[in-house]
């Protein structure tokens, strides 16, 4: 959420802004060397008109485009605490449920701003690309990326009648998701509705019985696949809350299209 807008040309400005754990954000002059601690991070800034400012990602970043002497500084939620500190980063994006927070409060620490992600919807991932938009200085070109974003996931097919599915996380244990997850919002805004969506859960192990009770309804996989059709496809668009899920909701739109069943996501 975007508190203070940077003045024109930024420098010397107040840039200020909250992000997604409540915590503000204010940098004096715009960020020029950003670390984005997950591959949706880096999206987001690079969707902000950031991505140049990339001097240090983490592994399976896909974004084009970062600074010359942007390196690796880590994977699966962990930091090379050393790696990251040569690399005298202005701002670091973080993720609040995939990055240790012993290592976003020595971040804290060091004096090193940093903005966290937790995007609970589509609408929280336009939000996003404004904030990192107003602590690179630039708000301008992020408001219109973000409303871009915002535009594209809303004329989609949201307004269909809803239809049930049964999303699976996992095959072997089952698993599914409940209503605590953004996930949720991607498949409203494509007119589908989690069949556990009433359940406060975010991930969840699915029992034999209940699976075989809900075997009618279409499946919608999130396991990776080695092929390109649609189920793979969407695994990918579907694997972090990042402006790659505009694309998303359009191809659910279209898989949507297929029939009841789909034709390729189905079981």
């Amino acid at each position: 959420m975007i508190v203070l807008l940077a003045l024109a040309g930024g420098v010397g400005a107040d840039l200020r802004v909250v992000d997604d754990s409540g915590r503000t954000v204010a940098l004096d002059t715009p960020a020029r060397r950003i670390v984005a601690l997950a591959p949706h991070a880096a999206e987001l800034v690079h969707a902000a008109g950031a991505g140049d400012r990339l001097v240090g990602v983490s592994a399976g970043t896909e974004v084009t485009g970062l600074a010359p002497d942007a390196v690796v500084v880590g994977m699966a939620g962990s930091i090379d605490r050393e790696r990251l500190l040569l690399l005298a980063p202005d701002l670091v994006v973080a993720w609040q449920t995939g990055n240790h927070p012993t290592d976003l409060a020595w971040l804290t620490a060091h004096g090193i701003p940093v903005y966290v992600t937790e995007p609970a919807s589509l609408a929280a991932i336009g939000d996003a690309i404004r904030d990192l938009g107003v602590l690179a200085g630039a708000p301008g070109p992020a408001a219109a990326a973000a409303s871009a974003f915002d535009a594209a996931v809303a004329g989609t097919c949201a307004d269909a009648a809803p239809r049930k599915v049964f999303v699976v996380v996992w095959e072997r244990p089952l698993l599914s998701l409940g209503g605590r997850h953004w996930i949720n919002d991607v498949l409203a805004h494509a007119g589908l509705r989690n069949v556990f969506a009433g359940i406060d859960r975010g991930v969840m192990a699915v029992s034999p019985e209940v699976a075989l009770a809900n075997a009618a309804l279409p499946r919608i996989s999130l396991i990776r696949r080695s092929d390109d059709g649609i189920e793979n496809r969407l695994a990918g668009l579907m694997s972090r809350p990042g402006p790659r899920l505009a694309e998303a909701v359009a191809l659910l739109c279209s898989w949507r299209a297929q029939g009841p069943h789909g034709t390729e996501t189905s079981r």
